[in-house]
């Protein structure tokens, strides 16, 4: 996917999003944080689409962790391997993302090494605080898992 080929579409988006979508994709997009802009073209629809999401490094890659995921329907695209491009100014790198639920192992995996640098992402799951150095047992990571949904993005390379 190049750049030229997914633009922004507004239809459907609040008004933060347009916002945040556009001040992602100029050059002041790169003092975000955690904050990245992601682009595809609709599985079904073939429309282009743009999306702020908090997105994070991972694995080589990036991982971003679809909240309330039940009520909403972009990640559906990506339940096998489909073209991305996630954009943070004027860097845009091109992949491709998939879902992985945290109910399976791969997830529960992604959870723990989540949990592990989110201490409140844990916390909102119902895990209990630990003291530095400690972790959760298999039987709690499980539990606050299979709760979750995260869509994985691997670059091209």
């Amino acid at each position: 996917m190049t750049t030229e080929a997914v633009g922004s579409s507004a239809r459907g988006k609040s008004g933060f999003n347009r916002f945040m979508t556009r001040w992602l994709g100029s050059p002041f997009g790169v003092m975000s944080g955690g904050v990245s802009l992601i682009r595809y073209v609709g599985r079904v629809s073939g429309q282009p689409r743009s999306l702020p999401v908090r997105c994070r490094k991972y694995e080589g890659g990036y991982l971003v962790r679809v909240g309330k995921f039940e009520q909403k329907t972009w990640w559906r695209n990506f339940t096998s391997a489909w073209p991305i491009d996630v954009v943070r100014g004027s860097r845009v790198v091109p992949g491709s993302a998939v879902t992985v639920p945290g109910a399976t192992g791969r997830g529960q995996r992604i959870a723990a090494d989540y949990f592990a640098t989110h201490r409140g992402a844990a916390r909102r799951a119902g895990l209990p605080r630990l003291p530095k150095g400690e972790s959760h047992s298999p039987e709690e990571l499980q539990a606050a898992a299979s709760t979750m949904l995260f869509v994985v993005i691997t670059p091209d390379h």
